[in-house]
């Protein structure tokens, strides 16, 4: 039957086992002689039982090795001397914790040390032949979780530290990087111009932009950039899109995928979706696709206006699916509502009031080439009956429905009148063209 530590690291009521100073001698002996050894035998463990390790470029399987044998070391040398390890001598741990940040997750970092750990436990019961070493590996083995307890636990703090400076270092950048693009301003070498290229952007690149905020904003911003997150991974593509979450509200500059928006769209949709039935209501704008970095600030401006004409109401608006004349119309511009004639006015308010029967008809009259008939047909009601509606606008606002001019200021008209009537439509069941 094999010994484990577990089975051996105490003596009688969990007294730590003694051993002869002499044996202690020699199993540090015999173990500081295969240090090398040790030390890549438990990185092979580490590359091959770790997942997260497994493909680690040589670079990194080099890093784990010295971190191994530094641990090595200590431990062997506090052992020797009897004494529990320091913080200061566990300093070497933070350049290693900062290489796996963005490599290796943490979890799987703090495990790498119990790999460690067991090879120089296997090593040391390996060198028990008589009663003095037996005893020795007893003190080896009670020695070990002391030392490792207090190398994973400063290994998981380091670790965190480094995870939260880098975030804020990148987080800061990116945030530069966009205020950069929406101002126009060109994208200096060094970090900022590293974002842009991670995120798949260059001088070139056919480019999307998100405006997302939430409805009601959510107290704690971890939801936020949680939201932030799913909302990048809708996207999808082979970049991760620039993201920064700032004032409460979530911007986003994609690569625009080859497949077209339609499939950003349908994306994005899905994820409002769900992050709507987790209590997180989200209003988002995307643009036209732009051209290149200098065009950003364009993009960025229409995913505004974009969302801006859902109010605080939920739901994707996709300017691409948008006629001129839809975008044109998405802001209440109040100069425009007073240029309308007093009698479209008042037609458009009382008809909103009363549900909006005959603004939807026109809507459908002229999203079938002015053809009665078919609109009818698109609204599933008698042809006579459109027409009866179409003679009642004509009535009430003493315009001439074969006049392109009066048409339009009608169709405006109802695009600027307050709540759910005048607001533009999810951008899918537009009709108007």
């Amino acid at each position: 039957m094999t010994v484990t530590r577990a089975q051996t690291a105490a003596g009688p009521a969990g007294a730590i086992p003694d051993a002869p100073p002499a044996a202690i001698a020699a199993l540090r002996d015999a173990l500081a002689a295969r240090l090398d050894e040790l030390a890549g035998t438990a990185t092979e463990h580490i590359l091959s039982e770790i997942p997260a390790y497994r493909d680690a470029p040589p670079t990194l399987r080099d890093d784990v090795r010295a971190h191994v044998l530094s641990h090595l070391h200590i431990s062997l040398s506090t052992f020797s001397e009897a004494r529990p390890v320091t913080r200061e001598e566990l300093l070497f741990v933070r350049r290693h914790a900062a290489r796996r940040v963005g490599q290796i997750p943490i979890a799987e970092f703090v495990n790498a040390f119990y790999v460690g750990e067991r090879v120089l436990w296997e090593a040391a019961l390996a060198s028990a032949h008589d009663d003095p070493s037996r005893r020795a590996a007893l003190v080896f083995a009670s020695h070990l979780p002391r030392y490792f307890e207090v190398a994973t636990t400063h290994a998981a703090e380091v670790y965190i530290e480094a995870e939260e400076q880098l975030a804020a270092t990148g987080e800061r950048i990116r945030r530069d990087l966009l205020e950069d693009l929406v101002g126009g301003a060109p994208v200096p070498a060094g970090p900022r111009s590293d974002a842009a290229r991670a995120a798949g952007l260059d001088g070139t690149t056919p480019c999307l932009v998100v405006s997302a905020v939430a409805t009601p904003p959510p107290e704690d911003e971890l939801m936020l950039r949680s939201a932030a997150t799913a909302l990048a991974r809708a996207i999808g593509g082979p970049f991760t899109p620039l993201t920064v979450v700032r004032h409460g509200k979530i911007d986003l500059v994609a690569r625009a995928p080859d497949q077209g928006a339609d499939r950003v769209r349908d994306g994005l949709e899905s994820a409002q979706r769900r992050l709507a039935d987790g209590g997180m209501s989200l209003s988002i704008g995307v643009s036209t696709v732009v051209n290149g970095l200098q065009e950003i600030a364009d993009g960025y401006r229409e995913a505004e206006v974009a969302r801006e004409s859902l109010g605080l109401g939920p739901g994707v608006v996709a300017l691409a699916e948008m006629s001129a004349f839809d975008y044109l119309t998405l802001r209440r511009d109040p100069t425009a509502r007073r240029l309308i004639p007093r009698p479209i006015q008042e037609f458009v308010d009382e008809d909103t009031q009363q549900g909006g029967v005959l603004i939807a008809t026109l809507r459908e009259y002229v999203a079938a080439d002015l053809n009665a008939r078919r609109a009818a047909e698109r609204l599933h009601i008698h042809v006579n009956t459109a027409h009866y509606r179409l003679g009642k606008i004509v009535e009430r606002t003493g315009c001439d429905l074969h006049r392109v001019a009066d048409l339009v200021e009608i169709l405006i008209a109802a695009r600027f009148v307050p709540g759910p009537q005048g607001r533009l439509p999810a951008s899918r069941q537009l009709e108007l063209s």
